[in-house]
């Protein structure tokens, strides 16, 4: 079975697609998980560092903790916002109102909240990764797989 490629679809949008519908494609089809560093730069983002120590074991830990905040460090997570208008991360609702009036016109005074460009991060999704020391496990339907990241023989 083939999946019908959106045009509209980038490749973030894509690979979580397959991700969500892994079991129904082909071998060939499926999804890598084996990334150069450039193809893993342009499919992610760091948006959060938690303090403290996590294991492998923590992993199942760490995805309830983001759909719940569960962890105190998740405040600084559930804090940042994200502008569209120029693919940025900003710490704060406060930093976001400044960030948009220095940069795309936005007059706080004419308005009372964050304008909807700017808007808070969602919480973990199929695709997200968790980097553990130099191990890196990607969230699938079910659990996670270990992925690797860097080389050159990979996609």
């Amino acid at each position: 079975m083939a999946v019908e490629e959106d045009p509209e679809m980038g490749p973030a949008s894509e690979l979580f697609h397959k991700l969500s519908v892994e079991s129904v494609l082909d071998e060939d089809e499926k999804p890598s998980e084996a990334f150069t560093e450039e193809r893993f730069d342009d499919l992610y983002d760091e948006v959060t560092v938690l303090d403290g120590e996590y294991f492998e074991q923590d992993l199942e830990d760490i995805w309830q903790g983001f759909q719940h905040n569960d962890f105190p460090s998740m405040n600084k997570f559930l804090e940042a916002r994200y502008c569209e208008n120029c693919d940025s991360y900003i710490e704060g609702s406060d930093e976001a109102v400044t960030h948009a009036s220095r940069n795309h016109g936005y007059n706080p005074e004419d308005e009372f909240e964050e304008p909807e460009y700017v808007h808070g991060i969602r919480s973990m999704s199929v695709g997200d990764v968790v980097q553990l020391d130099d191990v890196y496990h990607q969230a699938r339907n079910i659990g996670f797989q270990e992925i690797s990241v860097g080389g050159e023989n990979q996609r």
